[in-house]
């Protein structure tokens, strides 16, 4: 009986170690970073283009995709998208947030 004690134990595994595997196995670590990058986008762009885009998921290429209201706005961030992805890769550079680049897409609805 003594030793069954001992193999239990020996396999029991902390719960903070599951957390990580949990969110992992169900989505929601992807889930978090999206919500993560949502509350830093206002800072990146600014409040006013916040209100029209926002990131939205990770694609198959673990590019950062940025859902935007309209097409002429996908246009502007476009043209700005260096300089998006520098602040992006700036205010994230101490998580465990990582994407190869970032690409816009048209929403409007």
């Amino acid at each position: 009986m003594e030793s069954g004690r001992k193999n239990r134990k020996g396999v029991l595994t902390k719960i903070g170690d599951l957390i990580p595997v949990v969110r992992e196995n169900l989505g929601l670590e992807k889930s978090f970073k999206i919500t993560a990058l949502k509350e830093l986008w206002p800072l990146i762009t600014n409040f006013e283009i916040a209100k029209y885009s926002q990131p939205a998921y990770f694609d198959n290429e673990k590019n950062l995709v940025i859902a935007v209201k309209s097409g002429a706005l996908a246009t502007e961030l476009s043209m700005q998208k260096i300089s998006i992805l520098e602040r992006l890769k700036e205010a994230i550079k101490n998580t465990d947030i990582d994407f190869k680049d970032i690409r816009f897409i048209n929403r409007s609805t």
